[in-house]
């Protein structure tokens, strides 16, 4: 009886892991490097680690633009290893308080924005943070 039920958890576990794997959307160092460098290559070190912070914070690359940027393949080696370092520091800061979205300043804030929160501001990026006041 005991093996039986053993037997029972042990496969209801697996099946649970398994689906858990087929719905995280798990990304490379490698494919955040370029998410950053297609959004914040522009930005400096500081907008690349907000943007890394974004990308840490939201768990996935879907919805990314910059993660299929056309100008990533011609940046400069400098730029790939500033984006690198942002990656790792944005494990130990918080610039963006718990933001999991962003968009840039020069278009008109996107419609899902309207039910965030800003939570922080770096020179042409607005983060957002899920709404804790449950807007509408």
């Amino acid at each position: 009886m005991a093996k039986t039920a053993f037997t029972v958890l042990t496969v209801a576990l697996a099946v649970l892991l398994i689906d858990r794997m087929k719905t995280a959307e798990a990304f490379t160092e490698e494919q955040a490097v370029r998410a950053i460098i297609g959004e914040a290559s522009n930005q400096g070190f500081k907008g690349m680690v907000c943007v890394a912070e974004g990308i840490r914070n939201r768990g996935t690359l879907k919805g990314v633009r910059g993660l299929r940027a056309k100008h990533v393949d011609k940046q400069p080696e400098r730029i790939w290893r500033m984006a690198r370092r942002a990656w790792k520091t944005s494990a130990k800061t918080n610039y963006v308080k718990g933001a999991s979205h962003w968009e840039s300043t020069d278009f008109p804030m996107p419609r899902w924005a309207r039910k965030m929160d800003v939570v922080a501001v770096y020179k042409k990026h607005v983060f957002y943070r899920v709404s804790r006041k449950g807007k509408r």
